[in-house]
């Protein structure tokens, strides 16, 4: 399988008042194509400054990273949808574009479809505030899709979403980012979370972090995240995942 991302010894180092401080110790990791691959790690282990830094927002203080493609579209979706209240839903959806630069007749034709394709249709001249939260999070990943990424990193992306909600949209997101093939990089803190919609996931070790383990997740009939919990394998990826963060409570 060829890879789309190559990360090499990365580090980052910070510098505050009170000295020096390490977030990311060492990662050398690939990122293969077309593949979910989820980042799980105890609270403030690095997890977001590493995807930071792939976004190009941070600099590494230390190591490299590579794609494959020269110049890639990077799609970045936070935990908060960031709609812009006074805009429509279908305008907030060209936000990525006009910023681009690339706001045409035909992206924007393309954007239509994206509603129409993921059931939004009726609601693109509504208001965020006229939509339900998970409704949000999907024009939050439409406004993402709009501009044809080649990679997608979620940071925490269901965070903000009450339970039901969560498992909804997760599914949801799930089949649309598997449908149109994006490679995608998740980070989350909820494990049932990344087993259910994973093909791998790389467990990183407290800060500073480093990748402690990675699981190739292979489930006996693998279907959508709400079904993959039913799975068999489920509960012992679990229970390993678990041991590996070493969580105190």
């Amino acid at each position: 399988m060829n890879s789309l991302l190559d990360i090499d010894h990365l580090g980052k180092n910070y510098f505050t008042e009170k000295g020096e401080i390490s977030a990311i110790k060492d990662i050398t990791l690939k990122v293969f194509n077309g593949e979910i691959l989820s980042i799980v790690g105890s609270s403030g282990c690095g997890k977001s400054s590493l995807l930071s830094i792939l976004a190009g927002i941070d600099k590494a203080t230390s190591g490299f990273f590579h794609f494959a493609k020269e110049k890639p579209v990077i799609g970045y979706m936070l935990q908060n949808d960031a709609l812009f209240p006074w805009l429509t839903i279908y305008e907030n959806a060209l936000i990525g574009l006009k910023i681009q630069h690339k706001d045409t007749l035909e992206m924007r034709e393309y954007v239509k479809n994206l509603f129409r394709k993921y059931n939004l249709a009726e609601f693109m001249e509504k208001k965020p505030d006229e939509l339900s939260g998970g409704m949000r999070q999907r024009v939050a990943l439409i406004r993402t899709l709009a501009i044809k990424p080649d990679i997608l990193l979620l940071d925490e992306p269901f965070s903000a979403l009450d339970y039901q909600s969560r498992l909804a949209v997760s599914d949801d997101v799930y089949k649309i980012i598997k449908k149109e093939g994006i490679t995608t990089i998740m980070v989350t803190h909820d494990i049932a979370e990344a087993i259910s919609m994973s093909d791998r996931i790389v467990v990183l070790a407290k800060r500073p972090c480093y990748v402690k383990n990675i699981y190739n997740i292979s489930l006996t009939n693998k279907q959508t995240p709400i079904d993959n919990r039913k799975a068999k394998e489920f509960k012992e990826y679990y229970n390993k995942i678990w041991k590996d963060l070493d969580v105190n409570v």
